[in-house]
């Protein structure tokens, strides 16, 4: 691998994880204001990640993406 491959990979991981950190906090307060919003946000926010990590693979799949 090389160096540049590396760094698009730490970028991306950064990226997710500060957008799984952003659910969880808002999810977090939710949870204080209603469950039933709180419950609907996680699911909508698990189904928002996994489609970008399912469409992330199918593209390396594909050729789209060079790492």
């Amino acid at each position: 691998m090389s160096l540049t491959g590396f760094f698009e990979n730490v970028v991306k991981a950064k990226i997710e994880s500060i957008f799984a950190i952003a659910g969880a906090l808002i999810v977090l307060f939710t949870a204080i204001m209603d469950p039933y919003i709180s419950f609907g946000i996680a699911v909508t926010l698990l189904v928002a990640l996994e489609y970008m990590n399912l469409s992330k693979d199918k593209n390396k799949r594909r050729g789209y993406l060079n790492g």
